[in-house]
């Protein structure tokens, strides 16, 4: 059973229950249902084939995605934030002979983007489908596949997560029994529907039988505006919540019957917590953690210890296992770092075309997630890191992440990042960006440094950066610090 398979279960049983709302505009589950099946009449004469969706968030991103499934094809999402050259990369790594594209985007990318693809197919504002040419492909795709969400294609080869409709349906049906969703809640979509979280935002809720207002980021007062339009849960990656709390009067308002805010995408700090436990204090924060490879989500901390352990990413969602393995694959008792691994019927098939990567990746049927990380009693995780970030300094391997831990710990700064910068000797040093406080000052960080550090940890320069160094998907990695700290260089 297919997540659009609950969608007609909730047209037969409250056809005239809000699906979605996107502005003044809404629909019914009644009329969802039939929307999706006009699309997926469009897709009928293909057999198990990959089509691309090249769709705005919204709306009609939904009923494609949903069509797609329904007609027994597998959806892989285009992220359209993402610059052309990144859109082909994807496009040529997945092999796609097939697209279906919105009216907006089909007149957007013109008709040159649209040449590579033997079969292409245009969805109209109003529903209306034209099938601008057709070349059927037959094609040898894994007959579990059901959905390929790429993980980044802004550099080098992207990879393709491959999930099945088991995969996409116990993830949801964890996420709606850990947040407790029913059809009354109305969730807020501002995040990027084409990636895991604000994919598993979609199956969740619709799944419940409950409503999703989409919209963007893109102005603040239209997100305001659709909080205040009756939303009960509200998602965001840390960088969204960074944003709207830049208006402290308007978020107390906005949030003032928002049930809960959920995070994931990165680590909720305890600023966040604070000025939004300070602003709508019976609102629930409950922080997540996921992979693509995931599905969505893997982890969870629950709201009632999220002041005591918002340094940890919490406990497994039902469903999950959660262990820290060795470098022999072997279960390492609480309090030692080794890599996180989790399985469950969430995760991936593999990855589209590249079997080495997935062989790598999965490893007797546990995923390794490439993240530090040290078990805590109570089957709590904290993360350290990721091991491809660990730093070669000499013959020490260095967790950039602990060093930023123990700076920001002792010392009046808003936020450390350890950049790894080349050293003619050891081959790599460090150097530190800060985000200063007031009461920074640059000469008491290098003593800080000289006194508790060792020596080959002594940073070669220390200098000040007024914003996070974050991702285009709104997340700080080791590639985005090193990222901002050429930009940086540069315009020194």
């Amino acid at each position: 059973m297919g997540i659009d398979s609950y969608i007609t279960e909730h047209a037969i049983k409250t056809p005239y229950q809000t699906a979605l709302e996107e502005g003044k505009k809404s629909i019914s589950y009644s009329c969802l249902d039939e929307d999706i099946s006009i699309i997926a009449s469009s897709l009928t004469d293909f057999e198990h084939c990959r089509f691309a969706i090249l769709a705005e968030s919204g709306m009609h991103y939904i009923k494609i995605l949903m069509a797609v499934y329904r007609s027994g094809n597998i959806a892989i999402p285009l992220p359209i934030e993402l610059p052309g050259l990144s859109l082909e990369r994807i496009l040529d790594a997945a092999g796609i002979n097939n697209i279906i594209a919105t009216k907006n985007q089909y007149l957007r990318f013109g008709d040159g983007f649209f040449e590579r693809f033997g079969t292409v197919i245009v969805v109209s504002d109003d529903t209306a489908v034209e099938t601008c040419y057709k070349r059927m492909v037959l094609e040898r795709n894994n007959p579990k596949l059901r959905l390929v969400l790429y993980t980044s294609g802004t550099t080098g080869t992207p990879k393709g997560v491959m999930l099945s409709d088991k995969n996409l349906v116990s993830n949801a049906r964890s996420i709606n029994e850990i947040l407790s969703i029913t059809p009354k809640d109305k969730a807020a979509l501002v995040i990027s529907p084409h990636h895991a979280f604000g994919n598993s935002i979609i199956n969740s809720h619709l799944m419940a039988g409950g409503s999703i207002h989409t919209g963007t980021m893109n102005f603040i007062d239209p997100v305001f505006n659709l909080i205040e339009s009756g939303v009960s849960i509200f998602y965001g990656v840390p960088s969204t919540y960074r944003i709207l709390l830049r208006y402290p009067e308007r978020f107390k308002k906005s949030f003032a019957n928002v049930r809960t805010a959920a995070s994931a995408g990165g680590a909720m700090d305890r600023a966040i917590v604070r000025s939004i436990r300070e602003l709508s204090p019976s609102t629930q924060i409950l922080p997540m953690y996921g992979q693509t490879e995931a599905t969505a989500r893997l982890a969870y901390l629950p709201t009632e210890d999220v002041d005591k352990f918002i340094d940890t990413i919490g406990k497994a969602i039902p469903g999950v296992t959660l262990e820290v393995f060795d470098s022999e694959n072997r279960p390492l008792s609480p309090d030692l770092t080794g890599e996180l691994v989790a399985r469950g019927d969430n995760i991936l098939l593999g990855y589209l075309n590249d079997e080495d990567a997935t062989e790598k990746r999965i490893i007797d049927g546990w995923l390794h997630t490439g993240d530090l990380a040290q078990k805590l009693p109570g089957g709590y995780i904290r993360l350290l890191g990721r091991k491809d970030d660990l730093i070669k300094i000499g013959d020490h391997r260095v967790n950039p992440r602990e060093i930023e831990k123990d700076i920001e710990m002792n010392n009046e700064v808003s936020s450390v990042f350890v950049v790894p910068v080349y050293h003619e000797l050891m081959g790599n040093a460090i150097s530190l960006m800060v985000i200063p406080t007031q009461e920074t000052e640059v000469d008491k960080l290098f003593a800080f440094c000289r006194k508790n550090l060792p020596g080959y940890l002594y940073p070669r320069e220390i200098f000040f950066i007024d914003h996070l160094p974050l991702s285009e998907n709104g997340k700080i990695s080791n590639r985005s610090i090193i990222e901002e700290y050429q930009h940086a260089k540069a315009s020194m």
